[in-house]
């Protein structure tokens, strides 16, 4: 809470509204969620699967849904996956126990498997990353998007599948590059077209189109004052 905010070039964007400043504060989890689906790389009328419907999970889902994506949420908490139905970051959603729960997948994917599944989830376990193999179309991408561990299992779906994993590193690229982050040195436009910047804004933009209603997520305010010191 300095009296003079100083900010590198390239980690601040312009908010086109004075009124959209309480979405606005979204701005670095959202850039984060949106870097892992731009790693998905998926099309319209694809589909995929998110396990884990956490902040990052809900923002994924809504990103992708404004897309025109078919998004399926995964959640070991009930709570969570009818928290992201009923306010439609995704389109359909299941706990992760639920019976059968990969041939309903199959059900709504035409038998395929997921075009793509992202992985918001922060976990010890290996399931996540197993379970996105098995969930999967042939030749499908799977996207860290979370904390999780990436040893899988290579048989009976990785090797068959020749599936392809993806890491999602943060807002994007310039993440951790001092020449980018803090003296604001760019990447060329026409050569890196989504960067840590490029990712915050557009995220802003979407924002400000009415494209993404994030009101659902804030479940409280407090004033500054009542913070704890």
């Amino acid at each position: 809470h300095a009296e003079v905010i100083s900010v590198p070039v390239n980690l601040c964007v312009k908010v086109k509204a004075t009124n959209l400043m309480k979405e606005a504060a979204y701005n670095t989890v959202g850039a984060i969620s949106l870097q892992g689906v731009r790693q998905a790389d998926l099309k319209l009328g694809e589909s995929c699967v998110i396990i884990g419907l956490g902040l990052l999970g809900q923002l994924a889902g809504l990103l992708l849904k404004a897309s025109g994506v078919e998004v399926i949420g995964i959640d070991i908490s009930q709570s969570a996956v009818d928290f992201a139905v009923q306010n439609g970051a995704v389109d359909h959603g299941y706990s992760r126990n639920t019976s059968g729960v990969e041939d309903k997948i199959q059900s709504l994917t035409g038998g395929k498997g997921s075009d793509a599944v992202i992985i918001a989830a922060a976990t010890s376990s290996s399931d996540p990353i197993n379970f996105a193999g098995a969930i999967a179309r042939k030749k499908g991408k799977v996207v860290v998007l979370g904390a999780v561990p990436t040893g899988f299992d290579r048989d009976p779906f990785w090797y068959r599948k020749e599936l392809e994993l993806r890491m999602a590193c943060s807002y994007g690229p310039g993440r951790y590059d001092l020449s980018y982050e803090e003296k604001g040195i760019d990447y060329p436009y026409a050569y890196v077209r989504w960067t840590e910047k490029r990712n915050m804004q557009a995220f802003q933009d979407l924002i400000a189109k009415g494209s993404l209603d994030l009101s659902y997520l804030t479940t409280h305010e407090f004033k500054f004052e009542d913070a704890r010191s």
